[in-house]
């Protein structure tokens, strides 16, 4: 049986530990994003989708009784293969970024990558921060948030990829 480490509350230990979910998350959560709107998958989802549907959901976002309603109706549009490959990525790159995280310790300590937190945290998006993990909901509102050309949305994701572009590399190990 595995040994579970408990590092006790308020101690720079947890700080850090909270620091690295936070940046992992926000790599994931990113990488997720950007990848799909790459993918010809979205072209494909979102001509499925009237003009008016996309600035209804964006709308939504910020509040009101049919926020939910307006969101339900989109979870409805996106086929169900999208869901599974989107969450799939999700699933196999958080397991990768935190099988490595150990390794990934000492870059993660670069105070560059607190850059990218800040970014997160100055921006108001009326979803859950990507420092969070997110559900499939979530990645899909900051998906079709991006598509709509939601301001707020769009220059948080431009500045996330501008600086995820400045950060450093791990080095490349020979096989």
């Amino acid at each position: 049986m595995t040994k579970k480490t408990i590092t006790p509350p308020g101690t720079a230990e947890e700080h850090n530990d909270d620091r690295e979910t936070k940046i992992i998350n926000v790599l994931c959560n990113t990488s997720l994003v950007l990848m799909a709107m790459l993918t010809e998958a979205v072209s494909a989802v979102f001509t499925t989708l009237s003009k008016e549907m996309i600035t209804a959901l964006a709308a939504s976002f910020g509040g009101g009784d049919d926020a939910t309603k307006n969101r339900d109706e989109f979870d409805t549009q996106i086929p169900e293969q999208f869901r599974k490959e989107l969450m799939t990525m999700k699933q196999d790159f958080n397991k990768q970024l935190h099988e490595k995280r150990k390794e990934l310790g000492p870059l993660l300590a670069d105070p560059r990558f607190d850059t990218g937190l800040a970014i997160v945290e100055r921006t108001s998006v009326p979803l859950p921060k990507i420092t969070q993990e997110l559900d499939e909901r979530s990645l899909f509102g900051y998906l079709a948030l991006l598509l709509a050309a939601d301001p707020s949305v769009t220059a948080l994701f431009k500045e996330l990829f501008e600086w995820m572009n400045t950060l450093p590399q791990p080095e490349k190990t020979e096989p």
